[in-house]
């Protein structure tokens, strides 16, 4: 293989039209491993079938677009720019898109490094939030007791789903470890209550009844809140009193 000794910017072949690579200039030998002399061991196999389909077709002044082998990357972008000589013979110059496409690649690691970042901040946020949510919830239903078999359960906020999810579990265990005959549960300070709620907070009145055979006393409803109540049938499983004065009025006389 010809060594051309011309001072040119860029890596530089020329090729036969059997893909023998008959001459570079020193550019080329240090970019590529041209010891076989064969364009097919320097340029991608898709590429390759690409340059064979433009090299008869392509404008000479636009550029082929290939992946070619490097001596430092085996796949690395290059523009090619072609011309064929009166002999039929393939003159190539190559110029690396890398730096550019490097500079696209950088800027889209950023921007999935930022997302990543920012996903995790808000997954962070997520869980704090829920935290303060469930935190919130065990706090909207304490069980507090009045008497030895007397329990009170004050009711705080929205009457949601995952409201009852949270305090059913410390209403229940009070319940069963104090064998409690009359527990009390404290509308008062109810804002709403959600339909999904409303399933959830019968299935409780439900398992306290079973446990102590009494049906569950329920204080403070306003006239909304009641009529919910009733359309549900809570009265197989709750008596209302108008009062926590009231019923202790009654319970110490």
């Amino acid at each position: 293989m010809q060594l051309i000794d011309i001072p040119l910017p860029l890596p530089y072949i020329v090729i036969e039209s059997n893909g023998r690579i008959v001459s570079s200039n020193s550019r080329a030998l240090n970019l590529f491993d041209l010891r076989t002399k064969q364009i097919d061991d320097i340029i991608d196999q898709e590429s390759m079938n690409k340059l064979i389909t433009n090299t008869w077709q392509q404008d000479e002044q636009q550029p082929i677009e290939v992946v070619l082998k490097t001596r430092s990357n085996p796949l690395s972008l290059f523009d090619l720019f072609i011309s064929w000589d009166h002999e039929d013979k393939l003159h190539i110059l190559f110029a690396s898109k890398d730096k550019t496409t490097q500079g696209y690649t950088d800027q889209i690691m950023q921007l999935q490094s930022r997302l990543a970042n920012t996903n995790f901040e808000l997954y962070e946020q997520k869980e704090k939030l829920e935290r303060t949510i469930y935190r919130l919830n065990s706090l909207s239903g304490p069980f507090i007791p009045l008497t030895a078999t007397m329990g009170y359960i004050p009711l705080f906020g929205d009457l949601t789903e995952e409201m009852i999810h949270v305090i059913s579990a410390n209403v229940l265990h009070s319940i069963f470890v104090g064998e409690y005959d009359d527990v009390l549960v404290d509308l008062t300070s109810i804002a709403d209550i959600k339909e999904s709620g409303i399933s959830k907070f019968m299935d409780l009145l439900k398992t306290i009844h079973l446990m102590n055979g009494n049906k569950v006393q329920i204080i403070g409803a306003n006239p909304r809140l009641a009529k919910i109540l009733y359309k549900e049938k809570f009265s197989l499983y709750v008596t209302f009193k108008p009062s926590l004065q009231y019923v202790l009025k009654n319970y110490y006389q």
